[in-house]
């Protein structure tokens, strides 16, 4: 990797070749929180070795549950350690998946467990799963709805809960890994629809290959108490997301990437960059094991629904300033508690490079325009370093600051942009 004082120089280039697309991270989060909680022997292939996934296995081994890691594969054993330290502490970094997911995991522990993370995490809203947990006799100290806090080894008490999954719908996927070891299961009320309806479908899923049903009928979802029975060896399939950076890159340099280890029919929400990509333009051929995207490098305008896909906004956001049309992606509000401010990251490093990216009503509206160079601040956001990355494939001088932010979900993201970066022919 090319860097001088901790800032990365995209080179301009076509993107054209094959990628071998990471695992997916919100998958890997997942199987693995289904394989200690199922107590059963189990291995999990392929996962995704990144700062996020990490501190979810680091969590994991804290609170007791044995495993064996080797490369890219954990066997867990079934056993779990009473934990030596009391209280458990946990830290989650800046993950939001960890955070959530390993909360509600932490309340059915048998022993006090205290979750921290960094400063952004504890500006992260958490408020709604408190009072899930609380819902449920929890008992749970915390700082106004953010990390960190403590919870209170003890007994669940109801089967019910009611929940606001607008501002993440983590909320939900972390009452649902731990609803079957529940002693009544569990059925989650959800009061208002779900920002990322995709990602709760997803969980939904990794449930079902564990062998827990489950069913959602309108704004309910219900879990029956049931042991899970996990496949012998279950392994992480491609991430769309991780993906979508090179695909949006072929399409804006006029290339063409093969990704894969990626499925059409995958319940990641983020394969609806397929769909965004072709609608501007692109074409898109399913391959035996992967998916090509051929593109004009004249993207046409799009106007997009992201309320189910908000970590393609970014990308999709950059891709729309070279586009041929004004833009607008909606329903992206729920950006404001990632990472960054990702509405506010857009907005600002659109504007250093000359573009114009507003924000009104809940949408955001792309203007192109004329682009030059300029240094993006990332804000210690791996999307918006990704993201803007790709604008420098078509302008000259585009400089990321600390990019080594993309350790947290594509630690290979620039290692893989060269392999696959063709040098453009005056």
């Amino acid at each position: 990797m090319k860097t001088v004082a901790s800032t990365y120089r995209v080179q301009p280039a076509i993107l054209q070749g094959n990628l071998d697309v990471p695992p997916s991270k919100s998958i890997t989060h997942r199987a693995l929180l289904m394989a200690a909680l199922s107590r059963r022997p189990v291995r999990i292939r392929r996962i995704l070795d990144a700062e996020d996934t990490r501190l979810t296995l680091d969590a994991i081994h804290r609170l007791g549950y044995e495993f064996i890691r080797e490369g890219d594969t954990v066997t867990f054993t079934g056993v779990q350690h009473p934990p030596a330290e009391h209280p458990v502490t946990l830290f989650v970094g800046n993950s939001g998946t960890t955070a959530r997911l390993i909360t509600a995991v932490a309340a059915i522990q048998p022993v006090p467990v205290v979750i921290d993370g960094t400063p952004r995490m504890r500006q992260r809203p958490m408020a709604p799963l408190f009072d899930a947990l609380r819902q449920l006799g929890v008992t749970v100290e915390d700082t106004g709805g953010y990390l960190p806090l403590t919870l209170s080894g003890g007994k669940i008490v109801g089967n019910r809960v009611a929940i606001d999954p607008r501002a993440s719908s983590q909320f939900v996927s972390a009452l649902m890994l731990i609803a079957p070891l529940l002693p009544q299961g569990l059925r989650i009320h959800l009061t208002h629809p779900p920002s990322s309806r995709s990602y709760i479908e997803l969980t939904q899923g990794i449930l079902h290959r564990f062998g827990v049903p489950t069913t959602w009928e309108n704004s309910d979802i219900t879990i029956p108490a049931a042991a899970p029975q996990p496949p012998d060896e279950f392994t992480v399939e491609g991430d769309f997301s991780s993906a979508s950076y090179a695909l949006i890159g072929a399409h804006l340099t006029g290339g063409k990437i093969c990704a894969t280890n990626l499925h059409g029919d995958s319940l990641q929400g983020d394969r609806e960059i397929l769909s965004i990509l072709a609608a501007s333009g692109a074409k898109i051929h399913h391959t035996g094991n992967g998916i090509c995207v051929e593109g004009t490098g004249k993207p046409q305008p799009v106007e997009w629904d992201m309320q189910h896909c908000p970590d393609l906004v970014p990308g999709v956001a950059v891709m729309c300033l070279f586009a041929s049309g004004p833009s607008v992606l909606k329903q992206v509000s729920h950006l404001r508690f990632k990472e960054s401010d990702r509405i506010e990251a857009t907005c600002k490093n659109a504007e250093r490079l000359g573009g114009k990216v507003t924000f009104r009503d809940g949408h955001l509206y792309i203007h192109p325009g004329p682009l030059h160079g300029g240094t993006i601040e990332p804000y210690n956001d791996h999307r918006i370093a990704m993201a803007f990355a790709l604008a420098g494939l078509r302008v000259p001088g585009v400089d990321i600051l600390n990019p080594d932010c993309v350790e947290k979900s594509y630690p290979q993201f620039w290692e893989h942009l060269e392999s696959v970066s063709k040098p453009r022919v005056a």
